[in-house]
C-alpha cells in the first residue's frame, strides 16, 4: 500500500532519492546538489530529482550469484533458504524469481514476497526463497521471466543448526554479491567494501576481536550489535559476516519479551530482557534486526505484527525513561541517544508494517526535535543543537546555578543516525535543516581546540582531532573542559560515529564556507581509521556504536 501524505505537508517524493542513492546511477544533478535550509527549494530539489533519476532500461544489474558455504557437516542435498532485497522499481511479480543452476537450468523453488517499497511506488523490496541444493555447486538468480519449477514452502527451521548461545544458524549460508546488496538500498546508499579504503582496513582489524563478543553479557548488544554486522555484511557479501549476523540476530530477538498486554510502561511487552538489561529501557529494544534478517535470510519468523506494533509502543508511550514529546526545558531528563534510538526503531517498524499509526509516530517526534532545536524552549538561545541539562543528561540533582546547557555531539551521532534513516522514507523538508545546523554547531562548539586536544586524546590517534564529551554553545570553556577530565579521556573512540555527523550536515549545507569547514573535519575524524586505534576495543559495544551508519562515507564521496 501507498500511504497519503500526512495532512499540511508536502507529498515525499522519495522514489527519486532512493533510486540516485542506491542503484549506482552516473552522479545526477539532482542527487548530488546540497538542498538549502527553505522547504520550497529542497522540494524543488526532489522535484527535479524525480524528473532526472530514472534508470536506463539498458542498465545492467549487478551480479545475480548465490554463493553458498556449509556452516559445519552438511550433506550433498540441503535446504537453502535465502533473502533476497531489490532496489525500488526493479522488481513488481515474484512469480519472476527463479534459481537457476551452474548449467542455467531452473531449480524448483519457492518465492514469496516479504517486504515492499510501501512508501514509494509499492514495488517489490524482498523476497523469501527456498531450494534445495548442493552446498558445492553454483547457482544464481533471474528475473528475466516467469518462474516454471515451483516447490512448496518447507519450515525454515529444517534448514538451521544451533549455534552460540543454542540461536540458530543456517547449516547452508547463502551470500549475494557486495554489489546486488548495496545496490538493492536494503541498508541505506552505502559503499561496498574496498579493503585499500582507510575505513575498510579499520573495521577488518576491528573485527578480529569485535566478531568474539560474549553473548553472555547485554552490554554487547547495546547500539545494536546485529544490524551493525549486518551492515557490514551489505557492504561485503562475506559469509563471515552473514554468520554472525545471523546469529546475533536470532539470539537477540529470542529475549524479546512477548507475554503481558503491552501498551509501554509499566508492562513494556516487546522490550528486551536478558542479564543486567531492564525489559523497560528503551536503548536495548531494536527492530532492525529483524528487518534485516527478513530481507537478507528469508527468516520472516523472528517476531510478530502484534510483537513489533508492542516494540513501537514501548518506544513512544515510554519505558522507564518516559514518554518522548515535547521537549520543555529546565530539569527535563533527556539525551540525543535516547531520541535517536527510538526514531531508527520507529523508521524500520514502518518501514517492516507499513502502519499508518507508526508512521505519525515518526511524524509526531520530527515535529518535537524540530521544535526543540529551532525554537527551543525556557530561554535556551538557537545554536544548532538540541540544548539540554547536562545534569538531567547524567542524572544528577538539577541546579539552574551550576548547570551547563548544551550537547552531547557524539550521542548527537545517534540522533543524526535515526533523522538520515527518516529522511530516506520520508522525505520530510525538517530533515534537511536539523542535520545542517547540528553539524554547524558541533564544528563550532563540539570540537576541543587543537592545541588543547592532546589532553584527551588516545594515544593511536596523536595530532587527531577529539569531540567534547559535552558542549555547550554558551557555557565557559572552563566548564566544558571540567567535564571533558572527568568523561572525556580517550572520546575520540567516537569519531568514527561523528563523522556521520560531519558528513549529513555536508550533504545538505549550500554555503562554501561551510562545506569546506566541514570537509576539513571529516579529513580530522578519518585520522582514527588506522590499525593502532582498531586494535584498541575500549569496550565490547565499541564496534557497534562506531559503525552504526556506514553510510558517512557514500555521503563523504558525494
Amino acid at each position: 500500500m501507498i500511504h497519503p501524505p500526512i495532512a499540511g505537508r508536502p507529498v515525499p517524493r522519495l522514489q527519486a532519492f532512493v533510486l540516485c542513492a542506491v542503484l549506482a546511477l552516473p552522479v545526477l544533478a539532482a542527487c548530488s546538489e546540497r538542498a538549502d535550509a527553505a522547504p520550497a527549494d529542497i522540494q524543488a530539489t526532489r522535484e527535479q530529482a524525480v524528473s532526472e533519476a530514472s534508470p536506463p532500461a539498458s542498465q545492467a544489474l549487478p551480479s545475480m550469484d548465490i554463493r553458498l558455504t556449509a556452516n559445519g557437516e552438511v550433506g550433498t542435498s540441503e535446504l537453502v533458504n535465502l533473502g533476497i532485497p531489490f532496489a525500488q522499481g526493479v522488481l513488481t511479480d515474484a512469480g519472476r524469481v527463479r534459481i537457476l543452476d551452474a548449467a542455467g537450468a531452473e531449480v524448483p523453488a519457492f518465492v514469496a514476497s516479504t517486504l515492499r517499497w510501501h512508501w514509494a511506488d509499492d514495488s517489490i523490496r524482498a523476497v523469501r526463497v527456498q531450494f534445495v541444493a548442493d552446498p558445492k555447486a553454483g547457482y544464481r538468480f533471474d528475473i528475466g521471466q516467469p518462474r516454471t519449477r515451483a516447490m512448496d514452502e518447507v519450515p525454515y527451521e529444517r534448514g538451521t543448526r544451533p549455534g552460540r548461545m543454542d540461536a540458530p544458524v543456517p547449516r547452508v549460508i547463502a551470500t549475494l554479491d557486495p554489489a546486488w546488496l548495496v545496490d538493492s538500498g536494503i541498508a541505506g546508499p552505502q559503499l561496498a567494501h574496498d579493503p585499500k579504503r582507510d575505513y575498510d582496513r579499520y573495521v577488518d582489524r576491528q573485527w578480529a576481536w569485535a566478531k568474539d563478543t560474549p553473548y553472555s553479557s547485554s552490554t554487547g548488544f547495546l547500539f545494536d550489535r546485529a544490524s551493525v554486522i549486518g551492515y557490514q555484511y551489505v557492504r561485503s557479501g562475506s559469509p563471515e559476516l552473514f554468520a554472525e549476523f545471523y546469529n546475533s540476530a536470532t539470539f537477540y530477538l529470542s529475549k524479546i519479551k512477548r507475554s503481558g498486554r503491552g501498551g509501554g510502561w509499566p508492562d513494556c511487552t516487546g522490550g528486551w530482557e536478558f542479564d543486567r538489561a531492564n525489559v523497560c529501557d528503551p536503548k536495548y529494544s531494536y527492530v532492525t534486526p529483524h528487518l534485516l534478517l527478513v530481507a537478507l535470510a528469508g527468516d520472516t519468523g523472528r517476531l510478530d505484527a502484534q510483537t513489533i506494533a508492542h516494540m513501537a509502543d514501548n518506544q513512544i508511550l515510554g519505558g522507564w525513561s518516559g514518554p518522548p514529546g515535547p521537549y520543555r526545558g529546565g530539569d527535563q531528563s533527556w539525551t540525543e541517544r535516547h531520541a535517536g534510538l527510538a526514531l531508527d526503531h520507529l523508521v524500520s517498524a514502518y518501514e517492516i508494517t507499513g502502519s499508518d499509526r507508526v508512521r505519525k509516530q515518526i511524524d509526531d517526534m520530527l515535529g518535537w526535535l524540530h521544535a526543540h532545536q529551532q525554537t527551543p524552549p525556557g530561554g535556551d538561545p538557537v545554536t544548532g543543537a538540541w540544548t539540554h541539562s547536562w545534569q538531567a543528561h547524567e542524572g544528577s540533582t538539577y541546579d539552574p546555578a551550576t548547570d551547563v546547557r548544551g550537547a552531547s555531539p557524539w550521542m548527537g551521532a545517534n540522533l543524526v543516525g535515526g533523522l538520515w534513516h527518516a529522511w530516506r522514507v520520508t522525505a520530510d523538508p525538517r530533515i534537511p535543516t536539523m542535520l545542517r545546523d547540528f553539524g554547524r554547531y558541533v564544528e563550532a562548539h563540539g570540537f576541543a581546540p587543537d592545541d588543547s586536544a592532546g589532553k584527551w586524546l588516545s594515544s593511536c590517534n596523536a595530532g587527531g582531532t577529539i569531540g567534547w564529551y559535552f558542549s555547550s554553545g554558551t557555557a565557559s570553556i572552563d566548564r566544558i573542559e571540567a567535564i571533558q577530565d572527568s568523561e572525556g579521556h580517550g572520546s575520540d573512540s567516537h569519531n568514527p560515529e561523528l563523522l556521520m555527523v560531519v558528513a549529513a550536515a555536508r550533504h545538505f549545507e549550500t554555503d562554501p564556507d561551510w562545506i569546506d569547514r566541514l570537509s576539513r573535519r571529516a579529513d580530522l575524524l578519518r585520522q582514527y581509521f588506522n590499525p593502532a586505534c582498531a586494535a584498541i576495543s575500549h569496550t565490547p559495544r565499541a564496534f557497534n556504536w562506531q559503525h552504526r551508519n556506514p553510510e558517512a562515507l557514500w555521503l563523504i564521496e558525494q
